[in-house]
């Protein structure tokens, strides 16, 4: 009988002699393996059924999945449930299904088996904008608080971008995918606190950060629904029943024969319970601001307000930092007395945000604070922070007299008088000229001092301490110099610090013609606001090549203040403070002089009286000789820089021409003088009085 061999296993090639290539003409390649029925017959319908069989996979079961079926030996049937066509056609049926959906249409027409279609559907693209706003009315809100007392604070944007990649960072798993990442839709800043906008998955992966560290502060970070801050009864907004309400706790809480301010205990207050002011923690956030806004419209100005509220009291009301009530330092700045006591102050750091404020306070509270426990050296920094503090939970801590002394910023070294080494008038001639061209005409300034390697740069100083005379509640706003400013404690980005340093004439010139007209003062009728330094500065590179050794030069330095102009109407806004260095050097400019460098820092105004000389009294007795100067004789190239000649050789020159000028002793005695006192001017002048009257005639000058 003859014998139907087995079938090989599936999948497997056949040998390479049935491969090969005869001759005579193209032959078709195989297409797999001999497959045969169940009666050992050759199987003609193996790739129909195949295909079927994949076709069929996700749809109802046919009848040419049935095994053995005498029907799929002879050619293409039907399949009875899906109508389709199981081999060489398209089903018309199907391909209107798919092309009802295509159209959007497809709301009752039944889905059958997925077809090897890319269907466009051009109702898609109507549906984008709908679907976003959808996707929007979804996220969920979540309302961060405590970063305010964070070290991020002091940045320009208040820390807000640090703290949300602060929040994306630790809220995103470690192993999540591209499409997991948390991010913040949204943000918006909303008195101390900022709401973000995120996915609803996100919500409990964000949330779970309240009571995390950022940046040396606590956040407080909850869930925000929205209608907390924003609802008919929202404080900000002002609404006359509420306004109602806490102008009357205001004018019950306030005793005009004392001019003190009671605000203590305000969680018991009936009248504010009653509003629901405390219902949530958004809400309460927001009592004192409010009360504070109530409080400035009773007043017309800074000086009948601080004459009304001298004394403030907050006392029991658990207060964990200041953040909640901080807008009392902008509210009343010139306050006296202040009550903080019985509260969760747990450390200095909780009272940060009004270190150098109140300048004027004399009594301070905090009895009854954790931090007396948990800070006990807290009382150190305290009455550094204050000056004019005398009295500390009721002890005193300062007399009349050490307030004094503190409120003018004494120094453990006494302010001296400015240094100024001018040389034949150059610095003196440059600053008149330069300030009063300043204020009128920048662009002819800068064709005549600067040239294409000069170079310029501006920072910006906010913590900078505000002068005391000052009624301004808050510092005037950088916006005209922010994008200039090469402060680099805040700016770390490498291009950012390259671009803001300009160089070259016509660079310089464009950066000063965006920022502000100002006006300084003369210098000649106020020199008292001027405080301005000058000093030699030996090997400044010689641009003409000619001298290796350098060239000497050199250093200005002023302190001042000016004021911004309106140039529509010509009178004065902004009043601010600056320090301007200036490195000079030979070169094309007035008077052979040209601007090296110069490096501009603006900060809020201070006054003048950190630079008044003080009054020394017996630290140094200096005699009348000594206020008199001598002629001397120095020789040609003494005290200025030359080839071989260390910078440090060249300054002690430099102080024994001085030493020589204020006692008439030569050159030789002097620098052996000032060797034997340090190089110090003082100590040499200390140690000249001493011994003057055993110093040979040798010893000085013969007058010519």
């Amino acid at each position: 009988m003859l014998q139907t061999p087995p079938a090989p296993p599936s999948g497997s090639r056949p040998p390479r002699a049935h491969r090969a290539n005869k001759r005579g003409g193209i032959q078709k390649r195989p297409g797999g393996p001999v497959r045969v029925d169940q009666d050992g017959d050759l199987d003609m319908d193996a790739a129909g059924r195949s295909a079927r069989n994949r076709g069929a996979g996700r749809g109802s079961r046919g009848a040419s999945q049935v095994r053995g079926n005498a029907g799929s030996r002879f050619g293409p049937m039907r399949d009875t449930n899906s109508s389709r066509l199981t081999k060489g056609a398209v089903d018309p049926a199907a391909m209107q299904k798919a092309i009802l959906r295509g159209m959007g249409m497809d709301a009752n027409v039944p889905r059958g088996p997925k077809l090897n279609l890319r269907t466009i559907k051009p109702a898609e693209k109507f549906l984008v904008k709908e679907r976003d706003l959808n996707a929007r009315a979804r996220w969920e809100q979540i309302i961060v608080r405590g970063f305010q007392n964070s070290k991020a604070a002091s940045n320009p944007d208040g820390g807000i971008k640090d703290l949300i990649g602060f929040l994306e960072r630790k809220a995103t798993p470690t192993d999540a995918s591209a499409r997991d990442l948390v991010r913040v839709k949204k943000s918006r800043l909303d008195g101390d606190a900022l709401i973000i906008s995120v996915r609803p998955e996100d919500l409990p992966k964000i949330t779970r950060l309240d009571k995390f560290m950022f940046a040396g502060s606590s956040l407080d970070i909850a869930h925000y629904h929205g209608n907390n801050l924003n609802s008919q009864d929202d404080v900000k907004g002002g609404t006359n029943e509420t306004s109602t309400v806490l102008t009357a706790v205001l004018s019950r809480r306030y005793d005009s024969s004392l001019k003190l301010l009671d605000l203590s205990d305000l969680g018991s207050d009936p009248e504010l319970i009653n509003i629901g002011m405390f219902s949530t923690t958004e809400r309460e956030s927001k009592l004192v601001p409010a009360l504070m806004k109530i409080l400035d419209s009773f007043f017309t100005t800074a000086e009948e307000k601080a004459e009304a509220v001298l004394s403030v009291s907050l006392a029991g009301n658990a207060l964990t930092s200041i953040a909640s009530v901080a807008a009392l330092a902008q509210t009343l700045p010139a306050l006296k007395n202040l009550d903080l006591s019985n509260n969760q102050l747990k450390n200095l750091f909780a009272l940060k945000g009004w270190r150098w404020r109140f300048r004027d306070l004399t009594h301070l509270i905090l009895s009854g604070n954790p931090l007396e426990t948990q800070v006990p050296s807290y009382k150190n920094d305290i009455v550094k922070w204050y000056p004019s503090l005398r009295i500390l939970n009721n002890e005193q801590v300062r007399t009349l007299d050490e307030t004094k002394q503190a409120s003018t910023a004494i120094m453990p070294i006494p302010v001296a008088a400015p240094r100024f080494r001018d040389e034949a008038n150059i610095c003196e001639t440059f600053v008149k000229n330069f300030f009063p061209a300043y204020d009128s005409d920048r662009a002819t300034l800068t064709n005549a001092y600067y040239d294409a390697a000069s170079t310029f740069s501006l920072s910006i100083n906010v913590s900078a301490p505000r002068g005391t005379e000052t009624t301004e509640h808050k510092a005037p706003s950088w916006d005209a110099y922010i994008k200039r400013s090469r402060n680099l404690i805040k700016v770390t980005h490498l291009p950012a610090k390259l671009s803001r340093v300009y160089t070259g004439t016509e660079s310089i010139q464009q950066c000063w013609l965006t920022l502000p007209s100002t006006s300084h003062p003369d210098l000649l009728t106020e020199p008292d606001k001027w405080c301005i330094e000058c000093n030699a500065l030996p090997g400044l590179p010689d641009l003409s090549g000619q001298s290796l050794g350098g060239v000497g030069g050199l250093m200005v330095t002023l302190h001042g203040e000016f004021f911004e102009m309106d140039v529509s109407t010509g009178s004065p806004t902004n009043r601010r403070s600056f320090d301007r260095t200036f490195v000079l050097g030979p070169g094309d400019g007035i008077g052979g002089v040209r601007v090296v460098c110069d490096a501009l820092v603006l900060r809020a105004w201070g006054g003048s009286q950190a630079w008044k000389p003080e009054d020394t009294g017996s630290l140094l007795s200096v005699s009348p000789s000594q206020q008199q100067t001598y002629p001397i004789q120095v020789p040609h190239g003494f005290g200025e820089s030359a080839l071989g000649k260390t910078d440090e050789h060249v300054r002690n020159e430099v102080l024994a021409v001085e030493l020589s000028t204020k006692t008439g002793m030569t050159l030789d005695y002097s620098g052996e003088c000032l060797k034997q006192s340090g190089w110090t001017i003082e100590g040499a002048l200390a140690s000249f009085e001493q011994v003057k009257a055993n110093l040979p005639p040798e010893a000085f000058f013969v007058p010519t």
